[in-house]
């Protein structure tokens, strides 16, 4: 529940006047008596209550100055700029030579168009003829060629690899870097989006390497760059090759000593000779005589920079040998402040009054700015992009859409931003707070999570004041009893020891799987009795599934009892008409299935993994059968 926001220009003009109407004979004395409009102390009354009523209405409005001012005592960004929209460019040389392109290239769809993007890295483009090959335990390049997810190294713990061959052709030496997409089936905002964040440790640690297909060579790289996060999720792996390695050298292979993966990663695509790119160039100026040579000593200079209005991202200004740096606002700026704003509208340097902000001199400047971002950079995918800047002998396509570009945002935005920021979850105090900031961890995939107040793994059978255990399940595709993988658990841990109360001790931890075996009886004489096993295992192993499961199908509750009344209802909504359900047996921890009336019960964080399902077909009991 938020405050109301108080209203100070509650008294109107008639307001004003009555209350000094009234005073008029006390304050007077009885000598003023004519209080008609006609009187000329009524009218200056009047006339006093008119602007009196403006300047409640004035003190009312909050400026975008306080608003900024608020913002930054509530430890809040101020208003965002607008952000450049990022995809993946795939280079593909002119000739049959590589050809290396430096960071910086600036490409665009017509380059005569406005909508540039420019690349991250350097690439070295090499020929390519035909697709990319890929063996994990058989030839999966079909698979991966349709886009149906190729597993990857297992999540078992054990030792896998997989190989592909990439489609290099020409056999030249090495020159750079070889670039690779890799595209995977992950909720992780991939590589090169805004959303993506650094420093989580792979589920895994890999080991890339090359190969000649033709068996007679193979060796490290120098250098690796992996985007993936270990195979986590989507990005640009940048390999280094050594003095040796040629594109006869065109095998690579990734391997693991333990898969610790929470789920197989799913490859979509693999593709070479790629960087990623952001709708932004930047430009240096230099030639403002024209404009600062008729400045004056007065307030209000500005700096109109060429090919920038509506487009403006950043800007950096050297006048007079002297580094200015922009600023939010001139709020908090003194009269000697080297700063000035950015006017993304115009295009615009602008500078102080000479009280907030220094006043510019009249000297040569050197600007270096940056122009692009904004929602104009989001779109689809094409294949005719084009060097603008350099004669590069290549050309270009976007692999994936184009994505994450932002308007500035406004005051009002970043207001109504904040109102929300308020309502956030910063600091772990009830159980709820342990959840959720469990679950929104950045640069991970949290699909739920448990806290068990006073739960300790020391003392698992005594409740100890201020400990807390985090049980986490990975949002991982359905699996019977999914195990998070070990950064997982690290960058969870990482954001809860930040954000527990001092006396807190806080463990994440894995949930506890129950086996459960189940056994269903249908009645009758099912038409299909493949299909009818079928339909009612799948149900009950969704309804006990810990992402899926349970009635509201958020997940299993943590340490809910199994209820044979429960499983009934829904293996015999989801049979219907096929067959009727008579009995659901439950065993758990490896027993056999007993039916029984009573609940199973699970302790707290434990949930179900079901392990088996098994249907057999009785014989139907007619009503009033077995009575005497």
């Amino acid at each position: 529940m938020t405050l109301p926001a108080p209203k100070l220009d509650d008294l109107t003009w008639a307001d004003l006047m009555s209350a000094a109407t009234r005073r008029i004979p006390a304050e007077s004395d009885g000598t003023w008596t004519l209080h008609a409009p006609v009187d000329p102390g009524i009218t200056l009354l009047e006339l006093f209550a008119y602007l009196l009523e403006q300047r409640l209405y004035w003190l009312d409005q909050a400026p975008d100055e306080l608003v900024v001012a608020i913002l930054k005592l509530l430890g809040l960004a101020p208003p965002r700029p607008a952000t450049a929209a990022t995809t993946v460019l795939a280079l593909t040389p002119d000739a049959d030579v590589p050809a290396v392109v430096p960071a910086g290239t600036v490409f665009a769809r017509d380059p005569a168009a406005a909508i540039r993007f420019t690349l991250d890295d350097e690439v070295t483009a090499f020929p390519v003829s035909g697709d990319v090959t890929v063996f994990t335990d058989r030839d999966r390049t079909a698979d991966l060629l349709a886009r149906r997810g190729v597993p990857l190294l297992g999540s078992d713990g054990s030792a896998a690899s997989a190989r592909f061959t990439l489609p290099l052709t020409g056999g030249d030496p090495a020159s750079g870097w070889l670039s690779l997409l890799v595209e995977l089936d992950s909720p992780v905002p991939p590589s090169w989006s805004p959303l993506a964040v650094s420093g989580v440790r792979p589920p895994a640690d890999l080991t890339w390497s090359w190969f000649r297909p033709s068996g007679d060579a193979s060796g490290t790289f120098e250098e690796v760059q992996d985007g993936t996060g270990g195979l986590r999720r989507s990005g640009v792996v940048r390999l280094r090759p050594p003095a040796e390695w040629s594109t006869m050298d065109s095998g690579l292979l990734v391997s693991t000593p333990a898969a610790t993966y929470a789920s197989s990663p799913r490859l979509l695509r693999l593709a070479v000779n790629v960087s990623a790119a952001r709708h932004r160039e930047r430009r240096t100026a230099t030639d403002f005589a024209d404009q600062t040579g008729g400045w004056l000593k007065l307030p209000g200079q500005r700096l109109v920079l060429p090919d920038a209005a509506g487009r403006l991202l950043t800007a950096c200004l050297t006048l007079a040998g002297e580094e200015w740096k922009p600023a939010v606002d001139f709020a908090f700026g003194a009269s000697r402040d080297r700063i000035f704003l950015l006017d993304r509208h115009d295009g615009a340097l602008v500078f102080g009054d000479g009280l907030t902000g220094r006043i510019p001199p009249a000297a040569d400047a050197v600007v270096e700015y940056t122009i692009g971002g904004g929602r104009d950079g989001n779109g689809g995918v094409t294949d005719n992009w084009l060097p603008v800047t350099d004669p590069s002998p290549v050309r270009a396509a976007n692999l994936v859409q184009a994505d994450g570009g932002t308007d500035p945002e406004t005051v009002a935005q970043a207001r109504d931003r904040a109102a929300g920021s308020l309502g956030e979850v910063t600091r772990a105090v009830t159980a709820e707070d342990f959840v959720t900031l469990a679950v929104t961890t950045p640069g991970v995939a949290v699909g739920r999570a448990y806290a068990a107040v006073g739960a300790h793994p020391g003392f698992p059978c005594a409740r100890v004041p201020g400990a807390v255990t985090v049980h986490v399940v990975p949002s991982v595709p359905r699996a019977v009893a999914p195990e998070p993988d070990p950064g997982l658990l690290c960058a969870v841990a990482d954001r809860l020891a930040q954000a527990r109360l001092l006396t807190a001790e806080v463990f994440v931890r894995a949930p506890a799987y129950r086996d459960v075996r189940l056994r269903a009886d249908l009645s009758g004489a099912p038409a299909d009795r493949a299909k009818v096993s079928t339909v009612a295992g799948d149900a009950l192993r969704r309804f006990l599934d810990p992402l899926v499961g349970g009635d509201d199908g958020t997940g299993w509750p943590f340490g809910e009892a199994l209820r044979p009344s429960a499983l009934l209802r829904a293996a015999q909504q989801a049979l219907g008409d096929l067959a009727d359900v008579t009995a659901v047996a439950i065993g758990i921890d490896g027993g056999e299935p007993a039916e029984t009336c009573d609940d199973v019960p699970l302790r707290a964080g434990d949930l179900p993994a079901v392990r088996e399902v098994r249907t057999r077909v009785v014989a139907a009991v007619e009503p009033g059968e077995g009575l005497s």
